[in-house]
């Protein structure tokens, strides 16, 4: 996926969670269409496709919006796409080809998990996968005020790891996370298209 060689060049790696290291897409695509059910309104994941690394709140107020659901059913939205994003997450989420490079470079550099996920979701998920002991530092989306593209989740990241934003490769494969990083800057390798941008 990349060479070592390459990540060698950085004091620490910064790993998207969502999409990046663990495939629960799929399954948060599958919640928003239980919560169109439940609502009675026919609801596709692709805004959650289209804003990905955006908040749970962000992509409900644009789910809300383009599938005509009344704004003041808002919170509710939000409050039923946690439950079933839990739920379905947790039966069917499956680890990435990028954990691999997360496992080969243990104790060999410092590495965060910077996400737009809550900490009830990562807790379950690192859990889940037996991830936990890799991190040196875990940045979610209750410990910071601005979501991507902000920079702030990644730039904590860096901050809580002890090493300069140029020092850093962040793993992304949203639009939103690779603007993310940029703006942090920091080079950002994109797992879609296996290609380092740099900042």
């Amino acid at each position: 996926m990349l060479d070592q060689s390459i990540i060698n060049q950085y004091n620490a790696l910064i790993f998207d969670m969502d999409g990046t290291l663990i495939d629960t897409m799929p399954s948060h695509a599958k919640a928003w269409e239980k919560v169109g059910e439940h609502l009675g309104y026919q609801v596709t994941g692709d805004v959650l496709y289209q804003l990905g690394g955006a908040s749970v709140r962000t992509i409900a107020t644009e789910t809300c919006r383009r599938y005509g659901i009344p704004m003041e059913l808002l919170e509710e939205v939000i409050r039923l796409k946690r439950e079933y994003g839990f739920e379905m997450v947790s039966q069917n989420a499956t680890l990435l080809p990028a954990s691999q490079i997360l496992k080969n470079n243990y104790g060999k550099r410092a590495m965060a998990l910077g996400t737009g996920s809550h900490s009830n979701m990562v807790n379950m998920l690192l859990d889940k996968f037996d991830l936990r002991q890799y991190f040196d530092a875990i940045v979610d989306a209750d410990m910071v005020t601005a979501h991507k593209p902000s920079p702030e989740t990644f730039l904590k990241c860096a901050e809580n790891l002890g090493v300069l934003p140029n020092q850093c490769l962040v793993f992304e494969d949203a639009d939103l996370g690779v603007q993310a990083a940029l703006n942090g800057g920091m080079d950002v390798f994109d797992v879609r298209t296996k290609h380092i941008i740099k900042a």
